[in-house]
Parts: structure tokens; C-alpha cells; sequence
């Protein structure tokens, strides 16, 4: 909270509640900020498109003539460094403090997260990769290096390319050797090369030594390499609990998302902190003083340029630390990147707030797409109704040689429809142009003026990083999809009768169970495998763990389907977290351990299993994972209370491009015959009336019926939704106020809600009179920004700018609260009351606060807090938040009730849908819990004799063997049988000293998913590496060995769990020689087909119909 904020005082009052850590999805709210700037001529010219320093100052409109430059200014040199050039040698006295050190005069004090000149000094005369150099300073941040232990000798070890260098870190430092861990042998190469960034820092780094633009994509030399793909991430930490005293401590770079501004300067011009969430909602938290410092990496100075969402991007300036010496060649200061980006001078009537929210479209996660000419960029109008509606808002257009290029440059299935982009200065959609009028490989683009965020000086050429398209996300539909309970509330108070829902709940989990407990019939476990992935989204999983950067674009995901929060998906619509590194040196989350071959989700597993030809009926380990599998999906479907509707979808929404729809028309095709009927049947377009809404859904008329239609215009328009441009107000405006630069509406066509709805009264979609009573906007524009702030030196226009750019570190749970308030007043005064109407609509203009400048009066949100909000809220909600484990008994902590409903009011219409549902899905979810007991009963512990059968002959050979081939025969198997012994012992080790933090039970499960795979991967290794064939006598190969090993542990395993009187088996064998098991069960059963894992993991079985 900021002090200086005349809005956020320091007194103790409902105000201060805000800190409550109830939402992470609201950026903040900004205003009462100052900003400044400094404007002046400056004479420039461009060639060849490449802009150097002198000419950005021109295009930003400010004067830097007052900084002082030394002899070595960068005004001749290229605009941006492409390689972290060499910089002159400082001869500065050796220090590792800064209390040591001159404070600069830049905004905050210097944060030394690395910094030794005579170490620098060292890293510059051996040439030391970026990389290396990074990692260093990692290790310092971290206190597991200390300057003095960097010398010369250890430098020359680390020489090179990085891909060579950086793996040798950890043993020339730390006396560890990379091949120690599990994770780290040589078979786990494809793991590793998913998110490991040395090959990849490389590569960067020659193609931009080629040019400033090599690393945009589109390059003859590597025509499907791009660059800005290495993330550079750290993390904040506070000082002995200090709320505000901080530390920064940086993670390892590995791969990630790539974006327009890591693909422009380079992946290490940038470096990404991401804030805890307690740090985050703390009051008076001071984040904003401590990211306006002066941050320092080895000399290089990063300074904060943007903070959206719990992250804080940092740019690598052209500034040297200390700051006495020259600037860097080629690079740009802080404000020559911001003004880059969005020329303040050419913006000057945008709002303040808005101006700084456009900084996070050069970090949208993207891939690049086609470089577009300049004279190839075309503009299409808007189409406005009478009333001044936009019925086109956020869609432009593009020609079929474009759709054709993203389809074969990222390999895509089908040619899209539309894709979701950042290009120059405009994003939303672009919708293919089917006109016929164009040749099919020109590249011609139409932008309407609506998509305009940022404009760029007239008649002047355009970075190539401008021209070139960044690619979120194309268009594909997903069916069916889980409606949210804020859809299912609004369906029911427009008229669907509460058994719908009822029924719906209970035959879509009644068919999830049975998918998993019925194991008879010719296809039973071909079917049981096709559930288990889809429950658990496997194979979307796989891809997403091999994509890394590209698996937002390619619509992959780790979560399984009701972990995905389809408003956490709208909210984060640039993708900013939607990947998150792992540690270096540690496994990647939810990777298969490849020595064992053992998953390391529970669903894979059981699908390995299954694949192999074990079954439930006799397979206690299967059994057991399966139950897992199925009591969690029961408990998740039961606590969510989201629905499984078979006849819905979603899609990427998109206005009509000839204009023949009619009003209130849609048209809903796929590119399969997927879409299912009310009679099983599968089609590929929607007829008819349908119900079409999106997220939030917060009002009455956030679900509008609508007509399904085919036009043969629009045959070609599949995977989205098209929607009619006809009427007086744009159809997606009906639905919270969207518009088509992105947004996701889901279409319903199942019977019982579409006959029974009815369209609210209009009146809802209407922002109530007065509103804006209860709210203060910060109004300034950059016009007056630039004429207020006049004649200010760099460290007062750094500290402005960045107190606007810096505005999503304010505590954003207003969001949180307003929607948690909503839903109190939905409930007890009624979903259509004033109050509750007036709410939804303060909720909106709080979440959008971030751009419009607008923010709550604080004496409105008090009287808002004390009339509204409610410890627990309705028993409903508070039920679809609790996290317990399976079987765990309920537990109420506060004999505070639960809010009630005022039944005086004339809005309360009987019981609350939710009430109802949520008592239906309690009373279900004990029937199929009771009945999974049931289903899922113990077996008895007979060990499985395909498994026990390779060892049981070995025996038996033994006994027929002449009496010294006996002898030698009899050492190797006790050689086996003593190792597996060994490893046993082990094993059980790991499970009774694995704790979760702040537990002292018995807790391996609760470990981080990495440490437990590590634990698990270097047992499993240790178990494949012992004995050799040197160790043996008569045993002449290495698979021989291991599936003599895999079954005696088998059967060891069975003898020690049944001898304790235990369930007669345990995870031991499963853990460390899973293949081999697999591989000796399905050579028993008959037939069967070797193949590697990368085939294997793109296998994808389909139902037979």
C-alpha cells in the first residue's frame, strides 16, 4: 500500500481489508500516480529500416542531449545489442558491498544481486558465456558461492560455448557432478533438452551476432528457429520476516515462452521475478520502492519495466555499474525501450493508465508468424450500429497465404480460421479473409481501428519486430466443456427447472464411474484406457510437457480437465503464467522415470499397466491406482460443482465477416463431426436455437438464446463462432461486455436447458444509474503527462514512469472481494435485486481498473465490505473451497453460520440452485464412494505367476545344471537376489524419512512432485545399475540380467509383504523396473510389439462406435 496514495491511508478500518489474499486475478488499481517526462527535437534519419539510437529519440519525441555520453556513445550503433557486448575494463577497487559504493543518480538505491568488478574483470578476459555468467550469479544470490571461490583457474574450465561450459558449473564449484542425479543421466536427454536452455542460449546468440533481427523467426539461414525462448527468472524473498525487507534471489534459466520483446533484444535483456502471494497481499508492503532500485548483475543494471500479475519484468539497459564509466554500445537505456514500445509523443491522448497497460503486448506469450511488408498493411472499418455499438470490436482480417503459413510453419493439424495476435501496434483476432479476391500466397493484412492500442510515428519505417506477427493462440473448439456455477446459477434463475441440473450431475458422474469400473466385454480395457487418459488429459499433458513455450499455442495443458478454471484462462489472456520453471538440475514435474519406466502420474501408470495387459481383476497395484484415479475425480466433481454437459462447446468468437447473419444469429461449425446430438449421433454444424454465454457470467442476461444457422458463405469459417454483426448492439456485448479480441464464449445445445430458458429483461445489461459516484478515476493523459513534467533529469522521469508501469504490484484482492461479495448478495438477496445487479457492475469496473484509471471511493468499498461480506458465505461456496483428503471427515472450524437467504426478498425465488446440486452431489458422491469400496474391494495376495516365472526357472535350471555350471549359476542369482535385498531396504528408507514441511508424520507424498521424482529416480537407478556382466559368471547379456532382477524382485516384494501380514505387495517393484515387468506380462500373454517411448507417447486410442 502506498502512503503518498490519498485514497489508501494508513488508518485501521473495512479499507485495510483489502490485503486478504482472496484473489490473484486483478491487476490493481491505478491512480494518483505521478508520472513525468521530458520532450524535445531531435534531428534522425532511418536506412534500411534499422532504427539507431538517435533515430528511436526522434520517434519517441524526448531529448536525451542532457545525459552525459562519453566518447564511446552508441548514437552510430544499431539500435539494440543482439550479444551481451564486451565493455570496457573497470578499474574499480575490488568490493563485494555496496556500503563501499557511490549511490548513482538513478531512482532507488543499486540492489547488488551479483557484483565484483574484479571478478567482471575476469569474466570479460576469459570470455565467459552469458549463461555461465548468469548461473554464477544465481549461485552468489542463493549464498552457495562466494566471490573468493571464483578464480582464474575454475574461469578457464568454464570456457566455450555454453552448452559445453554451463553443465560443468556444479562440478568445478560445487564438487557435483551432473550425472550424480538420475534426472541428469544421459537417458533422461529428452527431459532435459525440453527445458534445458544452453544449446538454446547458443544458438541465440550466433543467429543475433548475425543482426539485431535474426532472432524474430523467418530466417532463410534457420527457417523454423526463432529466439526469446531462454526465461531468466527470479524470485522475491523476504528478510527474517520483515514485510519489508527483501532479498532477490535468482532461479535457473531453462526454456519457456517466447515473446516479441525476447525475440527483439535478446532472451537475456530481460529477467522475470515472480512475488509469493503473502508478500504480494501484505499491507504496506513497499514492493514498489524496492523495484524501482537499480538492480545489478555483474555490472549489468536491470531496471523494473512492467509488473502484471505477480511478475515484474526487468530490462537489460545500456547503463554500466557504477555508473562513471561509458554506456554500453547498441543497447538502450530504460526509457529508449519503454519509448520503443509505445512512443508516449504518438499516444499523448491515451489515458495514463491505459498508456502503461499496452506494455504487456510486447510480453504476450506468442510464437512468431509471417513478417508482413509494410505496404501490405491495409485497414478495415468498423462496423458501428445506430446506437454506436462496435459490432466488430477487436477482429480484423487477414488472407489465406497468412492462415497458410502459420498452418505449415508451426504444423498445424487444419488451416485456421482465426488466430488471436499482437502485431505493431494492434492485437485481437484475425479472421481469414474468404473473399476470393487475393492470390492464396499473398500476405495482406486489414486491421479496424478498434485493434489500434499503440501508434507509431507516420510515414516512417517500422522495426522488423513490429512487422512481424506474434501469435497467441489459433482457433480450435473443444466439446464437450464443464459449465461453471456461475452458468448454471444464471440458467436457473432464466427459467430451467432445478432437475435438469440434478439429472445432468448425476448421469455424467454416474458415466465417469463406470468408465472406470467396468472391466468385462471384448473392449473393456481398451475402454478403461481411453478414460483414464481423457479424465486426466495424458496426452495433452505429454505434449505440453515437449512443447514448453509452444504449449499454450498449441492448446496443450498439464491439468487435468476439471483443474482447468476457464476464468483463470480469460483472465490470463497473454499467457503470462502459464509456464513455470523448474529448478535446474531437478526433474521436470510429472516426466516418466525412463531407467524404471515408470510414470510419474498416477493415470499414466495405470494406462502403462493396462496397455501391457494387466488387469484390475488380478492386478492389486492397478487396482489400488485406479481407485485413486476414480475417488479423487468423484470428490473433484462433487466440491466443484461445475457440470459435464455432452452438448456443449467452446471457441474463439468471431464477427460475421459478410454481414448475413441475422440478428441474434450465430453459426457454430467444426472441422470434425464431433459436435453430439440429443440422439448420440455425431455432427459437424449446429441448427437451431442454442444458448450461448462466456466468463464472468455474472448478471441475468450474461446468457442469451440465440439461433443456430448455416450460411453457405460462411462454410469455410470452422472452429469458432460467428456471430451476426446485425442489430443494435454487438451481440457479444450482451455477454459481460465482451468483444471479439479473443474472447471464449461457450454454446449449449442440450434440450432441457435451451427449451426452458428465456432471455432476461435487457434493462440488466445496462450499467446501473450512478455508479460511477462510487468511484474516482485517475484522468491523466500523456499529453499532460509530457507537459507536466517538463525539464526533469532521468532519475524523477524513471521514478514517474515506473510508478505507472509498476501499478499491478498495488494489492489487486479488490477483485477478489467485489466477486465474493456479489456472490453473497446473489444468494441472500436474489440473483436479479438492484444491490446484487449494482455489485456484478462495480465488480467489472474494478477488474478493469488496471486500464480505465477507474477505482473504488474508499468509503464505498467500507460500506460495500460491511453490508456484504460474510466470514463463510453460503454453505455452497464455502464446501466448493475446501481441500481434504479422500475419506477425510468434515471438519467446521468457526461455528459462525453460514449466510442465510432473506426469503422477504422479493427477488429470492425458493431454494438456491446451488443449495440444491450441492446436496444432490453430497448424497451422490457417498453412494458411488460407498460403491468404489465396493468395486475396488482387496484382493488376496497371490502373486501374479506370468511375473514370478522367468526367476522360477532360473531356479529350476539351476537344479539340472551339471554341478560347477550349478555353482556359478547359483552366485549370479544370489548376486541378483542380494542386490534386490539391498534395494528394499532402501526403498523403505525413502518412505519412512519422507516428510512433508511442517509435518511429523510419516508424509512422502507430500513432497514438491520433483523431489519425490528424484528420490524415486536415483533409487530406481541405482537399482538397473547393479550387477554388470563383469560381476557375473554364466548370465551373458544386460536384458537378461534385468528381467532376472525385475521378476525376483516381484516376487521378493510379495514374500516380505505377505510374511508381515501387510496387502501382500508394495510399490517397490513397480517403482524401479516397471518395463520390465510390462514387458515380461505381455510376452506371457502371447503376440506382442516392441516400440520406443516416442512413439508409444503419440499413440491415442478412439472409441469404436
Amino acid at each position: 500500500m502506498d502512503h503518498d496514495d490519498p485514497l489508501l491511508g494508513s488508518g485501521r478500518d473495512a479499507w485495510d481489508l483489502i490485503s486478504e489474499p482472496d484473489s490473484v486475478l486483478y491487476e490493481g488499481d491505478i491512480s494518483a500516480i505521478i508520472c513525468d517526462y521530458e520532450e524535445g527535437p531531435v534531428e534522425s534519419t532511418q536506412a534500411d529500416s534499422v532504427v539507431n539510437s538517435a533515430a528511436a529519440q526522434a520517434s519517441f519525441g524526448f531529448s536525451v542531449a542532457s545525459r552525459k555520453r562519453q566518447a564511446s556513445d552508441s548514437s552510430n550503433d544499431s539500435l539494440d545489442s543482439h550479444i551481451p557486448p564486451k565493455r570496457q575494463k573497470l578499474s574499480v577497487p575490488f568490493s563485494t558491498s555496496s556500503s563501499t559504493l557511490e549511490d548513482p543518480p538513478y531512482p532507488g538505491k543499486p540492489y547488488l544481486i551479483a557484483h565484483c568488478p574484479e571478478v567482471e574483470l575476469a569474466l570479460e578476459e576469459k570470455k565467459i558465456c552469458y549463461g555461465v555468467r548468469y548461473e554464477l550469479a544465481r549461485l552468489i544470490s542463493a549464498g552457495l558461492l562466494q566471490y573468493s571461490d571464483i578464480t582464474e583457474e575454475k574461469l578457464d574450465a568454464l570456457r566455450g560455448p555454453t552448452r559445453d561450459a554451463a553443465p560443468k558449473l556444479a562440478t568445478v564449484f560445487l564438487g557435483k557432478s551432473t550425472l550424480e542425479s538420475g534426472a541428469n543421466d544421459p537417458i533422461f536427454a529428452k527431459e532435459m533438452a525440453a527445458k534445458s536452455p544452453w544449446e538454446e542460449l547458443d544458438l541465440e546468440e550466433v543467429a543475433l551476432s548475425r543482426g539485431p533481427f535474426e532472432g524474430l523467426g523467418n530466417n532463410a539461414d534457420n527457417p523454423g528457429w526463432y529466439g526469446g525462448k531462454v526465461e531468466f527468472r527470479g524470485k522475491l524473498q523476504q528478510i527474517d520476516g520483515n514485510s519489508k525487507s527483501y532479498k532477490l534471489q535468482l532461479d535457473s534459466c531453462t526454456l519457456g515462452p517466447s515473446s516479441r520483446n525476447t525475440r527483439r533484444f535478446g532472451s537475456w535483456s530481460f529477467l522475470r521475478v515472480k512475488i509469493p502471494l503473502p508478500i504480494f497481499h501484505q499491507e504496506n508492503n513497499n514492493l514498489e520502492s524496492f523495484f524501482k532500485q537499480t538492480f545489478v548483475i555483474w555490472g549489468e543494471v536491470f531496471r523494473a519495466c512492467y509488473a502484471k500479475e505477480r511478475n515484474v519484468f526487468f530490462f537489460r539497459t545500456n547503463e554500466i555499474f557504477p555508473m562513471t564509466g561509458p554506456l554500453i554500445p547498441g543497447r538502450l537505456s530504460l526509457e529508449e525501450f519503454i519509448m520503443w514500445h509505445n512512443p508516449l509523443e504518438h499516444n499523448r491522448y491515451q489515458l495514463m493508465t491505459k498508456w502503461a497497460a499496452r506494455s504487456t503486448l510486447g510480453f504476450s506469450n506468442s510464437v512468431p508468424g509471417p513478417r508482413i511488408l509494410q505496404e501490405f498493411i491495409g485497414s478495415e472499418e468498423d462496423i458501428v450500429s445506430e446506437q454506436g455499438s462496435d459490432m466488430t470490436d477487436g477482429c480484423g482480417l487477414s488472407s489465406k497465404g497468412i492462415h497458410n503459413f502459420v498452418l505449415h510453419k508451426r504444423n498445424l493439424p487444419s488451416l485456421p480460421t482465426a488466430f488471436q495476435f499482437r502485431f505493431e501496434g494492434c492485437k485481437g483476432m484475425s479472421l481469414l479473409r474468404d473473399d476470393g479476391n487475393f492470390e492464396d500466397g499473398e500476405m495482406r493484412v486489414w486491421f479496424r481501428p478498434s485493434q489500434r492500442k499503440i501508434k507509431y510515428p507516420p510515414g516512417q519505417p517500422l522495426d522488423p519486430a513490429m512487422l512481424t506477427f506474434d501469435i497467441l493462440r489459433t482457433a480450435r473448439m473443444t466439446t464437450p466443456v464443464r459449465i461453471s456455477a456461475e452458468i448454471i446459477i444464471n440458467l436457473a434463475e432464466n427459467g430451467v427447472p432445478h432437475h435438469v441440473f440434478t439429472d445432468l450431475f448425476k448421469t455424467s458422474i454416474r458415466q465417469m464411474v463406470a468408465g472406470f469400473t467396468t472391466w468385462d466385454g471384448p473392449d473393456a480395457m481398451y475402454n478403461l484406457w481411453i478414460n483414464v487418459e481423457r479424465a486426466e488429459g495424458v496426452l495433452s499433458a505429454r505434449r505440453a510437457r515437449e512443447a514448453v513455450g509452444e504449449a499454450r499455442f498449441r492448446g496443450y495443458s498439464n491439468f487435468s480437465p476439471e483443474d482447468l478454471d476457464p476464468e483463470d484462462e480469460e483472465a490470463d489472456e497473454d499467457g503470462l503464467n502459464y509456464f513455470d520453471s523448474a529448478a535446474a538440475q531437478r526433474s521436470t514435474a510429472w516426466w516418466p522415470d525412463q531407467i524404471s519406466g515408470c510414470p510419474s502420474s498416477i493415470a499414466e501408470t495405470c494406462m502403462t499397466l493396462i496397455d501391457s495387459g494387466f488387469q484390475p481383476q488380478d492386478t492389486p497395484v492397478l487396482r489400488e491406482k485406479l481407485k485413486l484415479v476414480v475417488n479423487k475425480k468423484i470428490e473433484n466433481w462433487t466440491r466443484k460443482l461445475r457440470l459435464t454437459v455432452e452438448q456443449s462447446l467452446n471457441a474463439f468468437v468471431v464477427p460475421d465477416p459478410f454481414g448475413v447473419l441475422g440478428e441474434n444469429e450465430i453459426q457454430v461449425k467444426s472441422s470434425k463431426r464431433n459436435l453430439k446430438t440429443e440422439d448420440g449421433l455425431l455432427t459437424d454444424i449446429l441448427l437451431g436455437d442454442v444458448l450461448l454465454t462466456r466468463n464472468p457470467c455474472k448478471v441475468p442476461t450474461d446468457v442469451r438464446k440465440v439461433k443456430a444457422v448455416d450460411h453457405p458463405y460462411l462454410r469455410n469459417y470452422v472452429d469458432v463462432i460467428v456471430c451476426s454483426v446485425q442489430g443494435f448492439r454487438r451481440l457479444l456485448d450482451w455477454l459481460a461486455g465482451g468483444d471479439y479480441d479473443g474472447d471464449i464464449a461457450v454454446v449449449l445445445w442440450f434440450r432441457g436447458l435451451v427449451e426452458n430458458f428465456q432471455n432476461a429483461d435487457e434493462k440488466y445489461a445496462v450499467e446501473p444509474i450512478g455508479l460511477d459516484m462510487g468511484f474516482v478515476r485517475d484522468e491523466e493523459t500523456g499529453a499532460a503527462f509530457l507537459q507536466r513534467l517538463e525539464g526533469l533529469q532521468t532519475s524523477e522521469r524513471l521514478q514517474a514512469m515506473q510508478a505507472y508501469l509498476l501499478g499491478g504490484l498495488r494489492d489487486t484482492s479488490l477483485v477478489g472481494k467485489y466477486s465474493a461479495m456479489h456472490d453473497n448478495a446473489m444468494y441472500e438477496l436474489g440473483y436479479g435485486h438492484p444491490r446484487t445487479v449494482k455489485l456484478a457492475a462495480k465488480f467489472c469496473k474494478v477488474m478493469d481498473g488496471t486500464k480505465t484509471g477507474w477505482r473504488v471511493k474508499r468509503e464505498t468499498f467500507t460500506e460495500d465490505y460491511k453490508r456484504y461480506h460474510h466470514q463463510l458465505g453460503p454453505r455452497w461456496k464455502a464446501s466448493s473451497k475446501e481441500k481434504r483428503s479422500v475419506g477425510s471427515p468434515r471438519i467446521e472450524t468457526s461455528n459462525i453460520p453460514h449466510l442465510r437467504r432473506d426469503k422477504s426478498s422479493a427477488f429470492v425465488k425458493g431454494r438456491f440452485i446451488m443449495d440444491v446440486l450441492h446436496d444432490a452431489a453430497t448424497k451422490e458422491k457417498d453412494l458411488l464412494l460407498a460403491k468404489t469400496e465396493e468395486v475396488f474391494t482387496k484382493l488376496d495376495a497371490k502373486p501374479d505367476e506370468h511375473l514370478t516365472e522367468p526367476w522360477d526357472i532360473a531356479q529350476a535350471r539351476v537344479e539340472k545344471a551339471a554341478p560347477e555350471i550349478r555353482k556359478m549359476m547359483t552366485k549370479d542369482l544370489d548376486i541378483i537376489a542380494a542386490h534386490v535385498h539391498t534395494m528394499y531396504a532402501r526403498d523403505k528408507q525413502n518412505f519412512r524419512k519422507g516428510r512433508a514441511p511442517g509435518s511429523s508424520t510419516v508424509a512422502f507424498t507430500g513432497l514438491p512432485i520433483e523431489v519425490r521424482q528424484d528420490t524415486l529416480r536415483s533409487t530406481s537407478k541405482a537399482f538397473a545399475s547393479f550387477p554388470q556382466l563383469d560381476d557375473l559368471s554364466v548370465i551373458l547379456d544386460q536384458a537378461s540380467v534385468a528381467r532376472l532382477r525385475a521378476s525376483y524382485a516381484f516376487k521378493y516384494d510379495a514374500q516380505q509383504n505377505s510374511k508381515y501380514g501387510t496387502q501382500g505387495w508394495s510399490r517397490f517393484p513397480w517403482n524401479n523396473a516397471l518395463r520390465d515387468l510390462c514387458s515380461i506380462k505381455a510376452a506371457a500373454l502371447g503376440p506382442h510389439k516392441s516400440v520406443t517411448s516416442d512413439f508409444y507417447e503419440r499413440f491415442k486410442l478412439t472409441e469404436r462406435r
